[in-house]
């Protein structure tokens, strides 16, 4: 009898566990018309700039409001919703990143620390079908209505995913190779 009081003891703290973290995880949605991300470069010619017409994803944390808990993370967007106010460029663009093969691009957040007082998170990028783990200083808020703000600016090579740096007027204007994408993200709470 003591035996059963024993296991059946055991059973009910384990379920109460296993139910606690369950009820600690924190899912958050990406909430789109708050956030904002933007591709930039420079080029022979003059800087330019595309900005991210549509962006999902989501985050879930062990605890909420903190990054150092995140258990997982994705973001993705159609390389098509990049768009610069130049229709060539547009153009040279969903060509160089290869978008009829590879429509999105994705980046997975597989952890974020604390180093040195900062918060790195890292990344796996997949652009053009090509991916490349990545390490990226984020700032993190916490605002008033208990969504989380997210900002960074990710410096990436374009040969880094086998693409080559478009090129227009037959080599005459040449986009340098080196991009950064800056974001500050908006996630609420489901």
């Amino acid at each position: 009898m003591n035996d059963i009081l024993r296991l059946s003891t055991l059973i009910a703290v384990l379920f109460l566990g296993i139910q606690n973290l369950a009820v600690a995880q924190v899912s958050y949605m990406l909430d789109e018309a708050e956030s904002s991300a933007f591709v930039r470069g420079t080029s022979t010619i003059h800087d330019w700039e595309m900005k991210v017409e549509q962006l999902q994803g989501s985050i879930t944390l062990a605890e909420a409001g903190s990054i150092n808990s995140l258990q997982k993370g994705n973001f993705q967007t159609n390389v098509e919703s990049l768009k610069s106010d130049r229709n060539l460029m547009n153009k040279k663009t969903y060509e160089a990143l290869k978008s009829k093969k590879h429509p999105q691009i994705t980046v997975q957040v597989n952890s974020v620390k604390e180093v040195q007082g900062k918060l790195v998170a890292n990344l796996v990028v997949t652009i053009a079908g090509q991916t490349q783990k990545v390490t990226d200083e984020i700032e993190l808020k916490t605002l008033a209505n208990q969504s989380l703000s997210v900002q960074g600016i990710l410096d990436l090579k374009m040969t880094s995913y086998q693409v080559e740096p478009p090129v227009a007027l037959m080599g005459t204007i040449k986009t340098d190779d080196e991009v950064k994408v800056a974001y500050h993200l908006i996630f609420k709470q489901k």
